[in-house]
Formats: structure tokens, sequence, C-alpha cells
């Protein structure tokens, strides 16, 4: 017989639980949380990244526009996004799951898998006291779903919220699996779902009994993967807190405070965006090689495209000279730009290797002085002058994190 040894935690509202927390003044109160506001402008711009579970009583949902929220629930209190603070609560979250085993894997900024193997206790007892420690210490409730697998485990979480506690056995899974529609297994998005649909495959159970070789000739080698999903079978193991996880990308994008056709103000937040990857990348000493553009238009249609460089780099300059000479490609503009992303991809850890050439080398220590400013006072302390449209156009502290990794480990 299989152990249920596998946990999926979810914690419930994230950022709002944090934020009536953290204010007294909004616990039991419908509240959003936005990552940017803009009030002068009636948040016509402003999208909800989580709703209170006061406020989900609404019908309000993540992704909305302030303004459908606010003609559910007039009354909803709307507040700016504090990323460094759910960082915070998250690194606590993570230091009690820690004290149950290393085996612990962050998957999102407030979702984290555990694998109990050889643990003196069952996975029953220790969700329940990890529910406990974290309510009492931080004041925060959480999902917890318990299975044999990964897979079973975060569809278990979701299935009692807020506070749930769910364990589902692998012979509950034929039963369960009958009328769970596909697209709730974890990985299956909507637009998957909708292509198995067309192949008349809508429940789990007629996922994991489709045919093999119709699954492989329409998803590739994901085809195979998605039957055994079907099955409630996950082989993916937890992986170890300590154990470092590569980042495959890093980027930032973001959404203007007005669609505009400026290439001036293009310009300064193209180069904003080159100094925040280049930042990040410096953190992480790393470089990049491949430079990736992604534009998004006032009518939400978009232009993606990367060029390769001969050099590996962590330069702002580089990384916006690039990026913009990606842009060139799209003048004169025929649409209005709402959104830039900027991302570098392939790679490699900074070796630090000697410059050949003085201006390079003096290159170099310019951006290391620079790197060391910020992060001791801030970010954007120092900074190059063409930020500064940038800034008078209206930055918003909303930049996201492009690819895999959304949840950055605090480094020591």
């Amino acid at each position: 017989m299989s152990i249920n040894n596998i946990l999926h935690i979810d914690m419930n509202s994230f950022f709002a639980s944090v934020e009536q927390v953290a204010n007294p003044s909004l616990r039991g109160k419908p509240i959003v949380v936005a990552g940017w506001a803009d009030p002068e402008k009636n948040y016509a711009r402003t999208i909800v990244t989580t709703a209170s579970y006061e406020a989900r009583a609404y019908k309000i949902k993540t992704g909305m526009t302030i303004p459908e929220a606010k003609r559910l629930c007039p009354h909803v209190i709307v507040v700016t996004a504090d990323p460094d603070k759910y960082l915070d609560a998250s690194y606590k979250i993570h230091e009690i799951l820690l004290h149950f085993t290393d085996l612990v894997e962050i998957y999102s900024i407030d979702e984290c898998f555990l694998d109990l193997k050889g643990a003196q206790f069952t996975a029953g007892e220790a969700a329940l006291q990890m529910k406990k420690e974290i309510k009492e210490k931080l004041g925060l409730t959480c999902s917890i779903g318990i299975a044999t697998n990964k897979l079973v485990a975060k569809l278990a979480s979701d299935m009692k919220k807020p506070d749930g506690l769910t364990e589902i056995n692998d012979e509950d899974i034929p039963v369960l699996f009958a009328t769970l529609a596909a697209k709730e297994l974890w990985g299956i998005g909507g637009k998957t779902a909708e292509r198995l649909a067309n192949y008349g495959i809508k429940t789990a159970k007629q996922l994991g009994e489709a045919d093999s070789d119709l699954l492989k000739h329409e998803f590739g080698i994901l085809g195979p993967k998605m039957k055994l999903m079907g099955q409630g079978k996950y082989f993916d193991p937890v992986i170890s807190y300590y154990k470092q996880r590569r980042v495959k990308s890093v980027g930032h994008s973001h959404t203007f405070p007005e669609d505009t056709y400026d290439i001036d103000i293009v310009r300064a937040f193209l180069r904003m965006l080159s100094e925040k990857v280049a930042t990040r990348l410096q953190r992480y000493k790393l470089k990049g090689r491949t430079i990736h553009l992604y534009v998004r238009y006032a009518d939400f249609t978009g232009f993606g495209s990367q060029t390769t460089l001969e050099q590996h780099t962590d330069s702002g300059l580089e990384l916006f000279r690039q990026g913009f000479e990606i842009f060139k490609a799209l003048m004169p503009l025929q649409k209005k730009v709402r959104l830039l992303g900027l991302s570098a991809g392939q790679l490699v850890e900074e070796n630090g290797q000697a410059l050949l050439f003085d201006s390079a080398e003096k290159d170099q220590k310019l951006k290391e002085t620079l790197f060391e400013v910020n992060e001791k006072y801030g970010e954007f302390s120092l900074k190059p002058a063409s930020i500064i449209l940038a800034e008078k156009f209206g930055i918003r502290e909303r930049c996201a994190m492009i690819g895999k990794y959304y949840f950055d480990r605090k480094l020591k």
C-alpha cells in the first residue's frame, strides 16, 4: 500500500491576508491588493493581484480591473502591494516547514511541496502541526493537500479553502477522476483542455484512458505524461530546499501608465527594464547571451523577438542597446504600446576573468560601483539620466519577473 507522504501547502489569499495581519483595521473587510494604484485615474489600468475572502464573497477575482471590482463591491479597499512584506512572510513560513523536513520545494511565493518520507509522524499529524504554527506565529491560514504524489496533493489542497486539510488515497482516485474535469489537473491549462475536448477528452479519467499514440501525436513528449496524470500518477520528486535551482532566464515586464506612441518614452522605459534585469543578473552572478524583447500593444496584440550576442553580458547598457535594436523593427509605430518585457537567457555563471581592454575594465568597475550603491541604498539611487523621462511619465513598482521562476530565495 502506498504511503501518503507528499504535502502541498497553499497559503490562503496570501497577499491580502498578510496585509490584514499587518494592519488590523483591514481585518474582516473586503480588500484587494494591486501591483500599483492610480486613484487619480480611477484605477483604470490597475489589476487585482489578490482579493481577500471578504472581497471574494462579492465575486471579485484576480485579474479583474479595480473599476470592475468596485462595481461588484463599491466599498472594497485597494491596497498597494508590498513585495518585501510578502517575501518576509514567505521566508518565515519556510522556516516553520523546514523543522519537519529539508525536502521542501518552493513552487511559488505562497505554495510549497513537502516530502515526509522517513518521518516519525504521519502526514496528517504534521499537516495539523504546520497549520497550527503558521497560524500562531504569523496569523495566517493555509490549505494543505496530502497524497502519494505532487499532482494529487496539489489537487487536494484546492478542495477545501480557506484553512482546509484534504487527504486523497490512491484507491480514491478512480471515483474522483471519473467526474473531475481534465483542466483541473495541475499543468492542464485552458488551451490544452480545449485541444483535448476536440477529441472527446473532458475528464481526468478519459485522459487516463486516451489512446497513447493520439496524445503523443498531438502533444509530443508530454502526451505520455499527460496520460499518466489522468490516472493520478506523477513521478517528479520533491526537491530539497537547499538544492540550488538553476535560473533559466531573468527578466522584467512593465505596463505603461498610459498607452503611448512616444518613442522617447518607450526608450526610457526600456532603459529602466534593462537596468532591472542587469541588477538581478549581477545579484545572481550570471550573464546572459540571448536577449528577448516583448511588446504588447493597446489592442492586446503582441510582438516578440530575440537576438543572440557573441559574448555573454550582465551590462544594463548592452541589454538596452540590443533590446532597442529589436524594437526598431516596429518603427514607425502603427499602434500605441501598452507593455514592454525584456529578458536574458542562455545564462552562464560569472567567471571573473580579467578584461582585455582598459575601456571594458572601466565599464566593469562602473557597473560594479552602481550595483553596490543601489544594493546598499535602494534601487535606482544611482541611475542613467535617460530613466528620468520614464519616471516623469509615471514609473510604477509593478515590474514582474518573466520566466519560469517567480520566487527568488533570499541571498545571504
